[in-house]
């Protein structure tokens, strides 16, 4: 009776043993397929961003070298503009250049024409005479030798004395406008309208048919 009991015993105690042996090796396939899917999709993951972190450096060098084209195009036009500006401003450099030269030259064969005297006498501080000073014109057929303001005599006798003096008639005071020892003969003390101090004394000639020019023009001390 006893035996019976004892081995019935040991029976379900083996069969309680065999069905955790079954759950043990249950759960072990069940962790096995869970880490080993757990890692392959880690591994598809990785692999996917691999991939996509190699399609994008192709990616990223293309935008790379559009910007760089793009920044280069930019440089060119920013070279050609500075470029385009260095020569207009290197042009005009040079026509101003160019204009400054004519205008000295010219400057230059004038006062290489004129004969110039310092102190020639006491009171006048310089006295010029230039063979390209020509005549004014004239509408009469000789001088009034009135010496009368404002007549056509008188007003074409100013513009040969601005003609010498550098001074225009509508801004000279005229000291002094009269005879200069004969009809075709005067002289003129005339200054810069606000500037009383510069004093020049022209004397002018009359040339037939041609007016009054000036002759000799001295800067007063």
């Amino acid at each position: 009776m006893n035996n019976n009991r004892s081995s019935r015993h040991e029976n379900k105690e083996k069969k309680v043993n065999r069905l955790y042996n079954l759950l043990i090796a249950v759960v072990a396939v069940l962790i096995v397929f869970v880490g080993g899917t757990m890692i392959l999709g880690n591994k598809d993951k990785s692999d996917n961003q691999a991939e996509t972190t190699q399609n994008n450096p192709q990616t990223n060098d293309q935008k790379t070298d559009k910007t760089a084209k793009k920044d280069d195009d930019s440089s060119k036009d920013d070279q050609a503009t500075d470029d385009q500006a260095t020569d207009d401003q290197s042009s005009e450099d040079d026509q101003s250049s160019e204009d400054d030269q004519a205008t000295d030259e010219e400057s230059n064969d004038s006062d290489s024409q004129a004969e110039v005297e310092k102190n020639p006498e006491p009171g006048v501080e310089e006295r010029k005479v230039d063979p390209s000073w020509d005549s004014v014109g004239t509408s009469q057929d000789a001088p009034a030798a009135t010496y009368k303001k404002g007549s056509t005599d008188w007003n074409e006798m100013l513009k040969a004395v601005g003609e010498g003096s550098g001074i225009s008639p509508s801004n000279m005071t005229v000291w002094r406008l009269g005879n200069n020892g004969g009809v075709g003969k005067a002289v003129a003390t005339v200054s810069p309208k606000g500037n009383s101090s510069t004093k020049y004394r022209v004397q002018i000639e009359w040339v037939d048919g041609e007016g009054w020019k000036p002759a000799v023009v001295d800067k007063l001390q």
